[in-house]
C-alpha cells in the first residue's frame, strides 16, 4: 500500500554559519501514525514538489507580513520573514491548484486565509499560551461534536475570510478557529493538534486530534 508523502513547511533560521530550517518533530510523528510520511520543506521548485508529494501541511510559526494582505505593519510584536511567506503561498497554490489536499495549522490557517484574498487582525489578546473552547459546526463537529477545548498559541487571527472559505469553528469572542473550503481537500485550524493527540503530545487531557491527520491523509 502506498504511503502518502506529505511536504511540511518549514521556518527558516540564522544560524553561525547558515540558515536552517526547522519544524517540530510532532507533526511527523502524528503524520506517521495517520498512516502518512512527512518530508520536510527546504527549497526547490513549488510545482516540483507539488508533483512529487501528495499533499501539503502548512505548519506553525511567526506571522506573515501585512503586506501580503495589503496592510503596513501596525503592531510591534510581528515576527516576520517575507521569504517563507512567498515559498509557502508558491506551495499553497501548486497544490491547491492539482487538487491534492492542504491542511493549514495556526500559522497555516491564517496563510490559507490570506493567500485566497482574505485578511487578518495583527494583534489580539488572550489567545497566546492557553487553552479555550470552542464551539464547532459542520464537518468538525460531525467529528468532534459541538463543543470542545483546544490549545492558543497565537496572537494573530483571520478577520475578513476569504471568499470560497467555510468557518466550522469558533472561539466565544468570535475567532474563527477552523475554515474549509466546500468542494477541495483544504482543512485549516487555529489551534495546534499535533499536541493533542495521546501518546504524542497531550495539551489537553482526553483530547485526540489525530483525525485532523487522518483527514490529511485520507484524501491523498
Amino acid at each position: 500500500m502506498k504511503i502518502p508523502l506529505i511536504l511540511v513547511s518549514s521556518g527558516r533560521f540564522m544560524d553561525t554559519l547558515s540558515i536552517s530550517r526547522r519544524q517540530s518533530e510532532l507533526y511527523a510523528a502524528c503524520l506517521s501514525a495517520a498512516g502518512g510520511a512527512g518530508v520536510l520543506y527546504s527549497g526547490a521548485s513549488a510545482a516540483a514538489l507539488a508533483d512529487r508529494c501528495d499533499g501539503l501541511l502548512l505548519a506553525g510559526g511567526g506571522d506573515l507580513h501585512p503586506a501580503r494582505y495589503g496592510q503596513a505593519c501596525a503592531c510591534n510584536r510581528l515576527c516576520l520573514d517575507p521569504v517563507r511567506d512567498e515559498e509557502e503561498e508558491a506551495l499553497f497554490h501548486a497544490f491547491f491548484a492539482r487538487g491534492k489536499p492542504v491542511l493549514g495549522i495556526c500559522r497555516g490557517i491564517q496563510a490559507i486565509n490570506v493567500f485566497l484574498g482574505g485578511t487578518l487582525h495583527q494583534h489580539v489578546d488572550g489567545h497566546a499560551g492557553c487553552c479555550h473552547p470552542i464551539h464547532c459546526t459542520g464537518w468538525l463537529a460531525e467529528r468532534f461534536g459541538a463543543g470542545m477545548m483546544v490549545n492558543s498559541y497565537h496572537h494573530q487571527t483571520t478577520d475578513r475570510i476569504a471568499a470560497g472559505l467555510v468557518a466550522v469553528a469558533h472561539a466565544p469572542d468570535g475567532t474563527a478557529e477552523a475554515l474549509i473550503h466546500p468542494s477541495a481537500p483544504l482543512l485549516g485550524v487555529q489551534w495546534h493538534p499535533e499536541r493533542m493527540v495521546p501518546s504524542i503530545c497531550e495539551d489537553v487531557t482526553y483530547a485526540n486530534h489525530l483525525p485532523l491527520f487522518d483527514w490529511l491523509c485520507s484524501h491523498c
